[in-house]
């Protein structure tokens, strides 16, 4: 296999050697506690089942010492077609200007002017009512504005907004998982449930409703997440780069980590 393989030729040759190690994909699974999906991924590279780059290289590891494989090759191997795998699936974006905006004279500008212009009417009858030898040029709509604008700054300021309620606290019954600075796989499964998996980004969090009920987790990287249930903490849930499997149950959460 060439360095430059492409995600299926590379998922070719890593079951090729496999099969030549006599070494069965449940057997991997059982010993990794990799999910079996995952592993048939790996093998038929179809990289866009996987996780992210960071953590599929993880499971790669943990696959070839499995079956007695050196790591260094595949590994680059492995990041070879990955880098394949983005290029082909990488969207063309095409560039948009953006639309110009244009100012707008806001409305109390025009509705300013308004007044200043009826006030300056008002004042020139009056003057006119009085006879010629009072009578004068009525006043501009520009010497009346300083005295509006006075007007307006000195305006009641509307209250402000009550500020937003704090978001509840999530129940003990609900599984709250929390990333750090690290992006984290995470899979859980909730007793006589279906199995849910996602990829939580860094300083994320993710609410399960366990109701209560015996909770199985797996982390693609146990010291970038944290997890509480049912009263109980574990900050981080392991070691950086650990792949770890907890269950939490009725008793203190316990943790089978390969």
């Amino acid at each position: 296999m060439s360095e430059g393989s492409t995600p299926r030729e590379f998922g070719e040759a890593l079951k090729a050697i496999r099969t030549d190690a006599g070494v069965t994909l449940e057997a991997i699974s059982e010993r990794t506690k990799i999910a079996g999906r995952i592993l048939v991924a790996l093998e038929r590279g179809e990289f866009a089942r996987l996780p992210s780059q960071v953590f599929a290289r993880m499971f790669l590891r943990q696959y070839l010492e499995t079956i007695g494989q050196p790591q260094g090759e595949w590994v680059t191997r492995f990041d070879n077609a990955w880098q394949l795998f983005l290029a082909s699936t990488r969207p063309q974006l095409a560039r948009v200007a953006a639309p110009r905006r244009h100012r707008r004279v806001g409305p109390w500008v025009v509705g300013l002017a308004l007044v200043a212009v009826a006030v300056a009417a008002v004042l020139w009858v009056e003057k006119r009512n009085r006879g010629p030898e009072t009578a004068a040029a009525p006043p501009s709509p520009t010497s009346v504005l300083p005295h509006l604008s006075q007007m307006a700054a000195t305006s009641p300021t509307p209250p402000a907004p009550p500020s937003p309620t704090a978001s509840p606290t999530p129940d003990q019954r609900t599984m709250v998982i929390r990333t750090g600075a690290s992006p984290c796989w995470v899979e859980v499964r909730v007793a006589g449930e279906r199995t849910l998996t996602r990829l939580l980004a860094p300083a994320s969090t993710w609410e399960v409703q366990a109701g209560g009920n015996d909770v199985d987790v797996m982390l693609g990287d146990a010291g970038a997440a944290s997890i509480e249930y049912l009263g109980r903490a574990l900050s981080p849930a392991g070691h950086r780069g650990e792949v770890a499997r907890l269950h939490f149950a009725a008793g203190a959460p316990t943790g089978n980590r390969p």
